[in-house]
């Protein structure tokens, strides 16, 4: 019974991701780690042995420690990525912010230029 709430639960998530990719709520490249996920989750649903199968082949003695690594890992992934996104559209807010203040002070000397033009005629 558990193993069918969590298969919804997972196939839910999947059409909710599909939802905002095609709603541009979401991008496609940020989903894909997102829908990754979630189709292990569905594996591990499925076939919940599978878990036990691959901690027995690693040497981990308690499955549910190996499934609370990997979801650790893919958490970390994906922090980074977002790190690394935010670095650089912070170096973006900045190089536009420098390139809006070089454009303001041409266009106030143009004008400074023009007004000094205007009261020597």
């Amino acid at each position: 019974m558990n193993n069918i709430f969590f298969i919804i639960l997972a196939l839910i998530i999947i059409i909710y991701i599909f939802y905002s990719i095609r709603k541009n709520k979401l991008d496609v490249a940020n989903s894909f780690i997102w829908i990754l996920f979630c189709i292990i989750f569905l594996i591990l649903s499925i076939w919940p042995t599978c878990l036990d199968w691959f901690a027995t082949l690693l040497g981990i003695t308690y499955p549910p420690a190996l499934f609370l690594t990997i979801a650790i890992i893919i958490l970390f992934i994906m922090i980074f990525v977002q790190s690394k996104k935010i670095e650089d559209l912070h170096q973006k807010v900045i190089d536009l912010s420098q390139e809006l203040s070089i454009l303001k002070n041409k266009s106030a000397k143009k004008s400074h230029k023009e007004s000094n033009s205007e009261k020597k005629q």
